[in-house]
């Protein structure tokens, strides 16, 4: 009986004392669902865009299309030439570009960079993580439907994008999502006798998916809006009150994330720590990996991460949970001694909502 070849074996060589060894971002998960529509206050138009978890890049050019209708259809009945978008995170700069192609003259306003943002400390893989949509089903298909191809489209176009299989050890509730939700948008998952990695014996799963690299992915956009006249000003908000009075352009985009439950007075919103260990760069590697935490290889880094702490709003990364992450993917490797996980390091399972009796859900 013919046996199925193993995979490249990662090098778990690491120093999480380094400098970028382990770094940690705070996912901008919202209660219930995402945001997605308008307000008009006083002059200001404004496009809420934000509130998608961990699925941000994942998301990101299906919720700029939904923020480029939206606004075209307000241009009918005004003669506003002039767009602000408030966030330089992943969902800002996409929505920038929409903007652009509706011909708009387009001023992007953060406190950081994009590649400071929530958004360069993402993993990396397409795939529906950490966000909900109570209601939103019809809608979220589209814009799963729209990201995918367009992530898809740009594959060897200097985006940062490829494609990966990932084999998972149980079924990937976050892949799983997109099957049902969009029949054939992506191979379904096929099952396997046994993953087929050294130190490996039990069966599990391949989903095909796509990888984007933040960095690469980031600074392409960033480099695409500058190119096309989008100006970037530095600039942090005290409050709603502070961006009606200070922002000069009518039709505003708010893709702040996170920052919304202050900007906004979004008692929805509610902060998820994660903490990324940071391996050197191993190009044998084509696959992405998952077992309570996951394994990207980009060209960067390996990336290994999968920690989960609600409510936990710092961006200080804690060295012991991020050598704790490597070993714990090293020992199904074999390469190191199997240890019980701690609850920070197992991403929500059931991808219910998050039960917090302050906040409400809607």
């Amino acid at each position: 009986m013919a046996t199925t070849p193993n995979l490249p074996t990662p090098d778990f060589t690491y120093d999480p004392t380094l400098p970028g060894a382990c770094i940690a971002g705070v996912r901008p998960y919202r209660n219930g669902s995402y945001r997605l529509d308008s307000e008009t206050i006083g002059s200001k138009f404004i496009v809420h865009n934000y509130g998608h978890g961990g699925a941000g890049i994942t998301l990101s050019w299906g919720c700029a299309g939904k923020v480029h209708d939206i606004v075209k259809g307000f241009l009918v009945g005004t003669q506003d030439t002039k767009v602000a978008v408030l966030g330089a995170g992943v969902m800002g700069l996409t929505a920038a570009t929409r903007m652009l192609d509706l011909g708009l003259a387009v001023t992007i306003y953060s406190d950081r960079k994009p590649l400071e943002t929530t958004s360069s400390k993402a993993g990396g893989q397409w795939a529906v993580s950490v966000v909900e949509y109570s209601g939103k089903e019809r809608e979220l298909t589209d814009i799963i439907k729209t990201a995918y191809t367009t992530f898809k489209a740009s594959i060897g176009q200097g985006f940062g994008v490829s494609e990966r299989p990932n084999y998972t050890a149980t079924s990937s509730h976050n892949l799983d999502i997109v099957i049902q939700l969009a029949p054939g948008l992506i191979p379904p998952r096929k099952s396997l006798a046994r993953l087929p990695f050294e130190g490996h014996t039990q069966p599990g799963f391949v989903y095909q998916t796509l990888l984007i690299e933040p960095p690469i992915f980031l600074a392409r956009l960033e480099a695409d809006l500058r190119a096309r006249g989008a100006v970037f000003v530095n600039r942090k908000f005290t409050g709603k009150s502070d961006i009606l009075a200070s922002v000069t352009e009518n039709i505003l985009i708010n893709c702040t994330g996170l920052g919304s439950m202050t900007l906004f007075s979004d008692t929805k919103m509610q902060p998820i720590k994660g903490q990324l260990a940071m391996l050197p760069p191993q190009a044998a590697l084509k696959y992405l990996y998952g077992q309570n935490g996951y394994m990207f290889p980009r060209a960067d880094h390996v990336v290994i991460g999968g920690t989960f702490e609600v409510g936990v709003n710092n961006e200080t990364p804690d060295p012991t949970v991020c050598q704790g992450l490597v070993d714990h993917i090293a020992s199904q490797f074999g390469k190191a001694p199997v240890k019980p996980l701690p609850d920070i390091h197992i991403h929500h399972p059931d991808h219910a909502p998050i039960v917090n009796p302050d906040i409400p859900v809607a």
